[in-house]
Protein backbone atom coordinates (compact mmCIF):
# COMPACT_ATOMS: atom_id res chain seq x y z
CA UNK A 1 0.00 0.00 0.00
CA UNK A 2 1.28 3.31 -0.74
CA UNK A 3 0.22 6.17 1.08
CA UNK A 4 0.31 9.78 -0.58
CA UNK A 5 -0.86 12.46 2.53
CA UNK A 6 -2.16 15.80 0.92
CA UNK A 7 -2.66 19.55 2.05
CA UNK A 8 -5.54 20.64 0.07
CA UNK A 9 -4.63 24.46 -1.06
CA UNK A 10 -6.40 25.44 -3.47
CA UNK A 11 -9.13 28.43 -2.40
CA UNK A 12 -12.56 26.32 -3.06
CA UNK A 13 -10.99 23.47 -1.35
CA UNK A 14 -11.67 19.87 -2.90
CA UNK A 15 -14.49 21.24 -5.68
CA UNK A 16 -16.32 19.28 -8.28
CA UNK A 17 -13.50 19.54 -10.77
CA UNK A 18 -10.93 18.54 -8.45
CA UNK A 19 -13.04 15.74 -7.23
CA UNK A 20 -13.42 14.65 -11.07
CA UNK A 21 -10.20 14.71 -12.02
CA UNK A 22 -9.14 12.27 -9.09
CA UNK A 23 -11.83 10.37 -10.07
CA UNK A 24 -11.36 9.64 -13.47
CA UNK A 25 -7.62 8.60 -12.92
CA UNK A 26 -8.10 6.18 -10.17
CA UNK A 27 -10.90 4.46 -12.32
CA UNK A 28 -8.55 3.94 -14.80
CA UNK A 29 -6.72 1.66 -12.04
CA UNK A 30 -7.07 -1.87 -10.84
CA UNK A 31 -5.85 -0.97 -7.69
CA UNK A 32 -8.26 0.34 -5.03
CA UNK A 33 -7.45 3.76 -4.46
CA UNK A 34 -9.22 5.54 -1.22
CA UNK A 35 -9.09 9.46 0.29
CA UNK A 36 -9.20 9.92 3.86
CA UNK A 37 -10.03 13.14 5.56
CA UNK A 38 -10.92 14.40 9.23
CA UNK A 39 -11.56 9.73 10.22
CA UNK A 40 -13.80 9.22 7.19
CA UNK A 41 -12.48 7.06 4.02
CA UNK A 42 -14.20 7.18 0.95
CA UNK A 43 -13.49 5.38 -2.51
CA UNK A 44 -11.90 7.75 -4.55
CA UNK A 45 -13.27 6.18 -7.75
CA UNK A 46 -16.75 7.76 -6.96
CA UNK A 47 -16.49 11.42 -7.07
CA UNK A 48 -19.82 12.39 -5.26
CA UNK A 49 -18.11 10.44 -2.59
CA UNK A 50 -15.18 12.75 -2.64
CA UNK A 51 -17.70 15.61 -2.50
CA UNK A 52 -19.47 14.90 0.45
CA UNK A 53 -16.27 14.84 2.75
CA UNK A 54 -16.53 18.50 2.22
CA UNK A 55 -12.98 18.86 2.35
CA UNK A 56 -11.96 22.85 2.81
CA UNK A 57 -8.80 24.73 1.64
CA UNK A 58 -6.41 24.24 4.18
CA UNK A 59 -7.61 20.41 5.24
CA UNK A 60 -4.93 17.47 5.15
CA UNK A 61 -5.70 14.84 3.12
CA UNK A 62 -4.28 11.25 2.63
CA UNK A 63 -4.68 9.32 -0.65
CA UNK A 64 -3.52 5.77 -0.46
CA UNK A 65 -3.31 3.51 -3.36
CA UNK A 66 -3.42 -0.62 -2.78
CA UNK A 67 -3.42 -3.50 -5.57
CA UNK A 68 -1.54 -4.80 -8.46
CA UNK A 69 -0.67 -1.70 -10.24
CA UNK A 70 -0.01 0.36 -6.78
CA UNK A 71 3.18 2.07 -7.95
CA UNK A 72 2.58 3.15 -11.09
CA UNK A 73 -1.07 4.58 -10.04
CA UNK A 74 0.30 5.94 -7.37
CA UNK A 75 2.73 8.53 -9.35
CA UNK A 76 -0.18 9.22 -11.56
CA UNK A 77 -2.37 10.12 -8.63
CA UNK A 78 0.74 12.22 -7.33
CA UNK A 79 0.94 14.36 -10.28
CA UNK A 80 -3.16 14.88 -10.20
CA UNK A 81 -3.07 16.14 -6.39
CA UNK A 82 0.09 18.17 -7.35
CA UNK A 83 -2.52 20.82 -8.67
CA UNK A 84 -4.21 20.20 -5.46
Amino acid sequence: MIELPCDITDPLGLHVQLAVLLASEAERWRSVVTLEHAGRTVNAKQSLELMMLGVRSGQHIIVRVNGPDEATASEAIRKIMATF
